[in-house]
């Protein structure tokens, strides 16, 4: 296999694998019917689908350090292993005590996948390529998901096992590429006098704030999955129509993702992501105004430019700022902020829709991407003259 676009081969078969997890993530959407199916009331389902969050909050760390200190191919290896095994625990298990480990495995092994995957790509490609690499992987994930719903609903008519078991299958052949077509990349360990493991990590200052202006920009950004279903609810319309918006927002990223990431290379990283950051906060700041559902898509096209633009360039930043031998605790440090705000971000909006209503969210959405924005301006300057320093 030849170099296709620019890329090289190994990074062809990790973007293959990417789609294929994808593809399998038909679980996710019908877990809380399958549940339901089991004779698990709601209260009870809603305990065990937060262990999905718990899983994906443990993920980054755990995955991160193993492809560090391990190799990237053996973390590989490892989580998605976990995935298929508990997937496969979850098609055959009856009782909520027996679900829930498997619920909490399902979460940790998904995610555990992704510093491993996100280290290989920042150890075999330059950094001018990172942007463009992590854009395309971005959008096979979105291409993935996209079909994997009609799958889903295809396996969850038929058999319950089938879905739980289409998932293994794609899982264990995103397992079998990398046995056989991804090499280990893990460079040796950093000799000399610098802090090492997480120490480095806790003691990286633009990191922090750089994932701490992250965890703000995707507090918003998670207000798709809860606060908007509220809104279109709210104004008089209904689940379909909020599954408009949703199919919508993926046409929009499957036609614009591939060609973006190639126009904008020449542009700095910290402007793209201020520019994403005002237009996540100005698309969801705009839901304020819709009451029809044109301006309901137009608000959403708007902060889709805010998805298409910031968001697959965060990993791409992350991994520039990461030292060889820590890639995958960076990555897995990246993660962990924004599975920190998946879980707050339907808590903060849940107090602010109680205690003021949905319109000052929207405008408070508003004031935390202009935040993020000016955030995301100043480190990109910071890193700019760190590199002409170096």
């Amino acid at each position: 296999m030849r170099r296709v676009a620019g890329l090289p081969p190994v990074y062809w078969w990790l973007w293959l694998g990417y789609l294929l997890s994808s593809l399998g993530t038909f679980v996710f959407p019908f877990l809380a019917l399958y549940l339901s199916s089991r004779g698990i009331d709601a209260r009870q389902t809603g305990l065990v689908l937060s262990l999905l969050g718990v899983g994906a909050v443990l993920a980054g760390p755990i995955g991160g350090q193993i492809a560090d200190r391990v190799g990237r191919k053996p973390a590989l290896l490892l989580a998605l292993a976990f995935s298929a095994a508990s997937a496969l625990y979850l098609g055959f298990v009856r009782s909520p005590l027996a679900i829930a480990p498997g619920v909490l495995a399902f979460g940790l092994g998904v995610s555990m996948a992704r510093p491993a995957m996100q280290a290989i790509v920042a150890d075999v490609l330059p950094p001018d390529l990172l942007g463009r690499a992590f854009a395309l992987l971005y959008w096979a994930t979105n291409v993935g998901i996209a079909f994997s719903a009609w799958i889903g609903g295809v396996l969850a008519g038929r058999t319950w096992l089938g879905l739980f078991a289409g998932d293994a299958l794609t899982t264990v052949l995103f397992a079998a590429l990398v046995v056989f077509r991804v090499p280990e990349s893990r460079p040796l360990p950093a000799s000399g006098g610098r802090a090492v493991g997480w120490t480095a990590l806790v003691g990286d200052r633009p990191l922090l704030a750089f994932l701490a202006t992250h965890f703000a920009f995707m507090i918003v950004f998670w207000q798709f999955q809860f606060a908007l279903p509220l809104a279109v609810v709210g104004s008089g319309f209904g689940t379909r129509e909020y599954g408009r918006l949703m199919a919508l927002n993926c046409a929009a990223v499957f036609v614009t993702q591939p060609f973006t990431a190639r126009w904008l290379r020449s542009i700095d990283r910290g402007i793209l992501l201020a520019i994403a950051s005002i237009c996540v906060g100005l698309g969801f700041g705009a839901y304020a105004l819709s009451s029809n559902m044109p301006q309901f898509y137009a608000a959403t096209l708007v902060w889709t430019v805010g998805d298409v633009v910031g968001l697959p360039l965060v990993s791409a930043v992350v991994a520039s700022m990461s030292p060889a031998d820590l890639r995958g605790r960076y990555q897995g440090a990246q993660m962990l902020a924004q599975a920190l705000a998946m879980v707050a971000a339907p808590l903060v909006a849940g107090a602010v829709i109680d205690a003021f209503g949905l319109r000052v969210l929207w405008g408070g959405c508003i004031v935390i991407g202009f935040a993020a924005s000016a955030a995301h301006a100043l480190l990109g300057a910071a890193r700019r003259r760190s590199a002409l320093a170096a």
